[in-house]
């Protein structure tokens, strides 16, 4: 036999030599009848002949099993109708190993007829961890013969199974696999694992119950269920709360029932415990359980009133929702139904005409002056997802003007008036146009990633950036991080009369006056709104870093200087179950 394979067999007979100083006890075997321990799949389906898909016999071209037991047999292969050879898949699934150590895993095998690119497979399967891989991958052919391979199981596994796997390509290759067993030596103390149950999952907690003999316990979560098999307890090793193993958290000592807090909404855990005898030894381990903590609940914001006694001073109050304390409610306010976020910079104007005439025209919108500093214009080449040119910004943009980018070799009409002139200007009509502020998109022209062939269409315009210049129609007051191409005006190429100059109008209006204020438990007064003109509202809940999504939007309603009698009034308001009686 090849010498690898004698080296497993070598192992496999140490491992036997070495169990027969202790009491051997065998967890789990092949019995064929029992389909909770077997499983087949095959990629992409059985084949049709006879004897093509792995099946229980007890001959197979002249080979039997000692004592003439069954066992799995496939034989027959051929490439499917489209050339191709696939693996045959067959698992002796996981089994738990209760009240042992020392655990080895056995079986037996043979094949005949296997040719280069034919091979079989197997690898040890723990605690939902395939453990040896590839390295397993062995090109056999044992004739006639029965070889018989023993292959140690970590210590501390809770669980273990084998998976097999064949590929052949002709009718003449068969091979076998039977005696499978799991083998170990008697460990009291790694006694029967603990039943972990969820009983409850709310929003800000999940409540858990253990059923366990042993007094002593320990309850481990985690993020990912894999992080169990390396991240566990270690024998004659005491733990308390909040202990680290790794990429695990100890949430419980010694409980029964158990309230862990420590969750955020929206979010999955995976819990798993161990009972612990007197003498420090670990049990195995429970079933991993699942759980998605709840979101938060959607709650809608009270209608505003005005307080009495306030005529002039253009005060308004929001109450704060029926809900549990321990949630913070947020509120925003908008000057539209739509709550389109504040102003800010954007392209403006773009140019892709003759020769070398490439520019960018940027402006502020806002009252206010924007620093620059952080910002950078980011060219995507041919569908590229990577900045093949990137130009960093700097200074200050003031209010309600703009920056003018042009390469530094366009005609002089654009670079005697350009702010900056810079090679990296350098882009065709198919290239995707971004400004960018760390990992954020303010506006942008094309779509990074894609590839539109000559340019990126504009209406009526199949090149529409490409050979003109468009510029930003008025209603627009802020960038987007996504191509908008209804938004540009199309004209013809080198149009350079509205260089420097931008107009952007109201004629859509709105945008918020605050994101995220949190409402106290006697209401929020809001502040120097203007007599007039129309608000809107909308909450959320939040908890722990984690918010909820929006409720219905309340409103429009707008303060109405009467003097005598109350300033606010509502016009409208959306969905039953924001509506509320108030005086008028």
């Amino acid at each position: 036999m090849k010498k690898q394979l004698f080296f497993v067999a070598a192992i496999g007979a140490l491992l036997n030599s070495v169990s027969l100083l202790a009491e051997n006890v065998t967890v789990a075997c092949s019995s064929f009848g029992d389909t909770s321990v077997w499983e087949y799949v095959s990629n992409p389906g059985q084949y049709q002949e006879e004897k093509s898909h792995w099946g229980v016999l007890r001959e197979l071209n002249g080979h039997t099993a000692k004592n003439n037991a069954p066992f799995w047999g496939i034989s027959g292969l051929a490439k499917n109708g489209e050339g191709k050879s696939y693996y045959h898949t067959l698992s002796f699934l996981p089994q738990q190993l209760v009240g042992v150590t020392n655990v080895w895993l056995e079986f037996a095998y043979f094949a005949e007829g296997l040719d280069s690119g034919e091979n079989i497979q197997w690898c040890l399967f723990c605690d939902t961890t395939n453990l040896f891989g590839s390295l397993t991958r062995l090109q056999l052919d044992t004739s006639n013969e029965w070889e018989t391979v023993s292959i140690a199981v970590p210590q501390d596994a809770d669980s273990a199974g084998i998976i097999f796997r064949i590929k052949q390509q002709g009718a003449s290759d068969y091979a076998g696999i039977g005696n499978v067993a799991l083998r170990g030596e008697t460990c009291p103390e790694r006694g029967a694992f603990p039943t972990l149950a969820i009983t409850t999952a709310n929003w800000d907690r999940v409540e858990i119950s253990l059923d366990l003999s042993e007094d002593m316990n320990l309850l481990c979560r985690s993020e990912n269920k894999n992080y169990f098999v390396t991240n566990r307890p270690q024998n004659e090793s005491s733990y308390e709360t909040g202990a680290n193993l790794g990429k695990t958290v100890v949430v419980s000592v010694n409980e029964k029932e158990f309230s862990d807090e420590n969750v955020a909404p929206g979010n999955t855990y995976y819990y798993k415990a161990w009972g612990c005898s007197p003498e420090g030894t670990y049990s195995c381990g429970s079933q991993i359980r699942e759980v998605t903590v709840p979101e938060l609940p959607v709650v809608d914001v009270a209608v505003p009133s005005v307080e009495e006694g306030t005529l002039s001073d253009e005060i308004a109050v929001v109450r704060r929702p029926e809900v549990d304390e321990k949630l913070t409610v947020l509120v925003d306010l908008a000057t539209s139904r739509d709550f389109l976020p504040n102003p800010g910079l954007f392209f403006s104007e773009y140019g892709k005409g003759s020769g070398n005439n490439r520019y960018l025209e940027i402006y502020n919108p806002c009252p206010e002056a924007i620093e620059l500093d952080g910002m950078n214009v980011c060219i995507f080449k041919n569908g590229s997802e990577v900045a093949g040119q990137t130009l960093a910004l700097f200074g200050s943009l003031p209010s309600y003007e703009t920056l003018l980018i042009c390469n530094n070799k366009a005609d002089a009409e654009l670079t005697n008036v350009a702010d900056i002139v810079s090679a990296k200007i350098d882009f065709t009509g198919n290239d995707a146009v971004a400004l960018i502020k760390g990992d954020e998109i303010l506006d942008i022209i094309g779509v990074i990633g894609e590839d539109p062939g000559t340019a990126w269409p504009i209406g009526e315009y199949a090149t529409g950036t490409a050979n003109h210049t468009i510029i930003r129609y008025p209603y627009v007051n802020r960038g987007s991080s996504s191509w908008r191409s209804k938004e540009w005006e199309v004209l013809e190429k080198d149009f350079f009369n509205d260089l420097k100059n931008h107009e952007c109008s109201e004629t859509r209006p709105g945008s918020i006056v605050f994101e995220g204020l949190a409402v106290p438990e006697d209401g929020l007064t809001l502040t120097n709104l203007s007599v007039g003109k129309l608000y809107y509202l909308r909450a959320k809940t939040a908890y722990k870093g984690a918010t909820g999504a929006h409720g219905g939007v309340c409103g429009p309603f707008q303060l109405i200087p009467e003097p005598g009698a109350l300033l606010f009034l509502v016009l409208l308001l959306f969905g039953a179950s924001s509506l509320r009686s108030f005086p008028l």
